[in-house]
C-alpha cells in the first residue's frame, strides 16, 4: 500500500504536456506513490505514449462526464494514506510530495495542504507566481479559492466525508465547491509558501464564457452561505459576473496585474 495516491483526470490531453506532467510525478524525491490516471473517454482513446512504470494505473470512465467524476473514480481506486492532485497540463517540483507529506505528518490538525505555484505559458516560460495564504480561514474564500487545485494533498479520510460533486453548476468549479464544503464541515487546511507546483496559465489563450461565470456565481453563493459569509459575501459573489461584462482587453490587463482572475 503506497503512502501517496496521485489522482489525475485526462481528456483529449496534449501528449507532450501530459508526458511532462506524468514525468514530474515519476521523478519525485519521495517515490512511495501510485499514479492513478482516469481517461474521460478521450477521442483518441489511447494513452500508450505514457512512460512505462508499474506505479501508473490507468482507468477509463467509459463515457465523458467531466473531471469531477473522473477524480471520484480515481479516489475509489486509491489505496494511499494521502491523496494528491495533479493536473494533466501542469507539473510538480521534484520535492513537492516529500514536503507536503512531511507537513501533514507534523501538522495533525491540517486535513489538506496546497502550495504556491509558478505560472508558465504555452512555450514553457515562467511568467509569474501565485502566492497563497499560509493559514487559510473562511474569509480567504471570498475573493478566489485560496488553493491551487492541482497542488493539493489530502488526508485520505477527507474523502470519507466529501467527494467532488458532479452535477449542474459545479461542473467547472468542482474544486472551489469542494474546498468550501470541507471548511463548512470543520476541516482545516494550509499552504506551503513555496512554488512546489507549476501551473499552465497562458493569458493569451485563457478565456471563460459568461455561462461559466454564472456557474461560478452560483457556486460562490452556495459556498458562502454554508460558511456563514453572507451578507458580506454578496458583493464578492458578483465578481465573476462583473468580469464577464468587461471588455476582453480590460480582463487581460487584470489578469496580468493580479494573476488571479
Amino acid at each position: 500500500m503506497p503512502l501517496i495516491s496521485v489522482i489525475m483526470g485526462v481528456y483529449n490531453s496534449d501528449p507532450e504536456m501530459l508526458k511532462k506532467s506524468v514525468n514530474s510525478v515519476l521523478q519525485q524525491t519521495l517515490g512511495d506513490f501510485e499514479l492513478i490516471i482516469c481517461d474521460d473517454n478521450s477521442e483518441s482513446g489511447k494513452l500508450d505514449f505514457l512512460p512505462k512504470d508499474e506505479r501508473i494505473k490507468l482507468l477509463s470512465s467509459g463515457k465523458n462526464k467531466g473531471l469531477a467524476r473522473s477524480l471520484n473514480l480515481c479516489i475509489e481506486a486509491a489505496s494511499g494514506k494521502y491523496i494528491a492532485r495533479q493536473d494533466d497540463d501542469d507539473w510538480s517540483a521534484p520535492d513537492r510530495f516529500e514536503k507536503q507529506a512531511a507537513f501533514l505528518s507534523e501538522r495533525k490538525d491540517i486535513a489538506f495542504v496546497g502550495s504556491d505555484c509558478a505560472l508558465f505559458d504555452s512555450g514553457g516560460e515562467v511568467h509569474g507566481e501565485r502566492k497563497m495564504p499560509a493559514e487559510v480561514n473562511k474569509n480567504d474564500f471570498l475573493f478566489n479559492s485560496p488553493f491551487i487545485h492541482g497542488s493539493v494533498m489530502f488526508r485520505r479520510e477527507v474523502f470519507d466525508r466529501c467527494r467532488y460533486r458532479t452535477i449542474g453548476k459545479t461542473k467547472k468549479y468542482e474544486d472551489y465547491d469542494l474546498f468550501m464544503r470541507l471548511y463548512a464541515a470543520g476541516f482545516k487546511a494550509a499552504n506551503i509558501n513555496e512554488p512546489l507546483y507549476y501551473f499552465y496559465y497562458d493569458t493569451k489563450l485563457r478565456s471563460v464564457s459568461f455561462s461559466m461565470r454564472v456557474d461560478e456565481y452560483k457556486v460562490r453563493m452556495n459556498g458562502f452561505k454554508k460558511l456563514g459569509l453572507l451578507p458580506k459575501g454578496y458583493f464578492h459573489a458578483l465578481k465573476p459576473l462583473v468580469l464577464g461584462l468587461m471588455p476582453d482587453r480590460l480582463q487581460m490587463r487584470l489578469k496580468k496585474t493580479f494573476n488571479k482572475v
